[in-house]
């Protein structure tokens, strides 16, 4: 009797464990964990919410144009076609994944890099690649020294989540320009309003120098709305 089973990367796979609540804890906890925002989101937020709570038996707007329009404007983007908003910053890595990299390809991360790196990888029959870092800091070299004919994507949160520490823009630059053509460099901004908007600016900046760069960003974080899952992305042209 033919028994049905999933491809076998899938069947490879651990299942991804998120951070859940504490048995038995009592008032309100606080995940770290998660990055959850304890300030929760902006009462302007939350009247928004209000306001469309009527709506929901509708389906949204398919190119989320007002949403893109509205990134761009606080952005700085001219061109709002180069906006992708999704669900979460995770979907943004999936796909990518997805298109670009597949059984026999290499995605690339550090050793202390965002688990959906992994996941995503493994997830598409990809095969996941670590690079070391020092003093929990994602070096350049170190990468580019992961780099092989194999590699499609590499992800690099900068902050780096969990553990805080970022590449510095110069060595971004450095890391960019020496990368073969044939490799994504997606730079995960989540925690980039942390660093300040002449960061974010440089992200930006650095997605419009090469064609091989990908933005990726998330509402979940500062503005506390992780529950609604809005990620969003910026891509060359």
């Amino acid at each position: 009797m033919t028994t049905i089973r999933p491809l076998s990367h899938i069947e490879k796979t651990k299942p991804y464990v998120p951070g859940g609540k504490l048995h038995g804890a009592e008032g309100e906890v606080i995940m770290l964990a998660s990055n959850e925002n304890p300030f929760g989101p902006s009462p302007k937020a939350i009247e928004a919410m209000k306001g469309v709570a009527e709506l929901v038996h509708v389906y949204p707007d398919p190119e989320y144009g007002a949403l893109r329009k509205a990134i761009a404007e606080a952005q700085g983007i001219e061109d709002v076609s180069r906006v992708l908003v999704s669900a979460g910053s995770d979907e943004i890595i999936h796909l990518l994944t997805q298109a670009y990299a597949g059984p026999g390809d290499e995605v690339l991360f550090t050793e202390h890099a965002f688990s959906m790196y992994n996941v995503s990888a493994l997830g598409h029959g990809a095969t996941p690649v670590t690079v070391p870092e020092t003093d929990f800091t994602a070096g350049a070299n170190a990468l580019l020294g992961g780099v092989t004919e194999r590699t499609k994507i590499l992800f690099l949160a900068n902050p780096n989540n969990p553990t805080g520490t970022m590449m510095a823009v110069e060595s971004l630059k450095h890391l960019q320009d020496s990368l073969p053509p044939h490799v994504i460099l997606a730079v995960d901004g989540a925690y980039a309003e942390y660093v300040g908007e002449s960061y974010e600016a440089e992200l930006r900046d650095l997605v419009d120098r090469r064609p091989n760069t990908v933005m990726v960003r998330t509402f979940s974080k500062i503005y506390g709305l992780a529950a609604l899952r809005i990620g969003w992305g910026y891509f060359p042209a």
